[in-house]
């Protein structure tokens, strides 16, 4: 699969109990899509005829006024906007190749940058991190440096179409429908645009985000993971309980880490089968999101590579005889397309 390609190169500044971060401003496409504002590492995007090295002291001067010093390559992550999502017409997805250095400062003071990518820079506590809409590109330095998995907010590099999401944070009733939690499912085929757009959805209420694809256990799994979710999310929830469930680990094969999810009065629960059968007993706001075929599969293929592609058939399957027997469509309270 041919790519445009762009490398970002970025430094993990850390002292006493806190992480250099840079607001990364929002931009809207011809089109009226919106990449949201986001946190994140000082750096950005290598020029030509400088080393990675040498891109990522320059931006972090640039973003933040300081001097740094590179102490070690954390490691390197990637990820790729389909060719739907992107805001410029292209024909290609992008692939995004993310760097990240270690570093700790020699010189300088804390400067915002003026007319750049970048609104605004401040240290901020590691504490505070799960609370604040961050990039990628911080959750990759965490995993990197097996650090605990940040559950906070994702901006990712997709738009979204923001009066949609102000459709769904309308819609959303305000009592649940079993015990103490609204669960506001957005469920629909693969490749439609679910995550993308849940993640603004759960930023603007204020809410978790529990996604699907970690309860999945592998490729005919779909229909197991209605009772997986249903029995350690969902019902744990409605009682006022903290819910932990184990997180299908898609490249080893097998079950991986354990995430909780805190007792809540709204969370935003997101995936194929997110409000099918047990599932869908316990949604207050049932969202169904749906693409043309085309799209979603390009989408799909794109997103997830060609190691996707065999399965794709596999996985539509499961979906056509899933959704046919609920009649999951037809039941949504709010359908979206994109």
């Amino acid at each position: 699969m041919d790519y445009d390609t762009r490398v970002g190169c970025y430094a993990w500044i850390e002292q006493d109990g806190q992480v250099l971060l840079a607001l990364a401003a929002g931009w809207t496409g011809s089109d009226g899509r919106h990449v949201r504002p986001c946190w994140t590492l000082p750096g950005g995007g290598l020029e030509a005829h400088e080393s990675c090295e040498q891109a990522t002291v320059r931006e972090v001067a640039e973003e933040s006024g300081y001097a740094v010093r590179l102490t070690g390559l954390l490691g390197t992550g990637t990820a790729v906007v389909a060719t739907a999502d992107r805001l410029v017409t292209a024909e290609r997805p992008l692939l995004l190749v993310h760097l990240v250095y270690a570093a700790e400062i020699t010189g300088g003071e804390l400067v915002p940058e003026l007319d750049g990518s970048t609104e605004d820079v401040r240290w901020v506590p590691l504490e505070d991190l799960p609370s604040l809409p961050c990039s990628r590109q911080v959750d990759l330095a965490l995993d990197l440096q097996r650090r605990e998995h940040r559950e906070g907010p994702l901006v990712d590099e997709a738009p979204v179409d923001e009066e949609t999401v102000r459709r769904i944070v309308d819609a959303v009733p305000a009592a649940p429908v079993r015990g103490a939690t609204r669960i506001v499912a957005i469920d629909g085929p693969s490749g439609s645009g679910k995550t993308t757009l849940a993640q603004a959805v759960a930023q603007d209420l204020g809410c978790p985000v529990v996604h699907m694809d970690d309860l999945y256990p592998g490729w005919d799994g779909l229909a197991a993971a209605v009772d997986l979710v249903t029995d350690q999310v969902l019902e744990p929830l409605a009682r006022g309980e903290r819910a932990a469930y184990r997180v299908w680990d898609w490249a080893l094969g097998d079950w991986g880490r354990t995430a909780t999810v805190p007792a809540a009065d709204l969370i935003v629960l997101e995936g194929c089968g997110s409000s099918v059968g047990r599932a869908g007993e316990y949604a207050a706001l049932r969202v169904w999101v749906d693409a043309d075929e085309q799209v979603r599969h390009r989408r799909g293929i794109e997103r997830d590579g060609e190691t996707f592609a065999p399965h794709w058939e596999q996985w539509a399957a499961q979906e056509r005889e899933l959704f046919g027997r609920d009649r999951t469509a037809q039941r949504a309270h709010l359908t979206v397309r994109t």
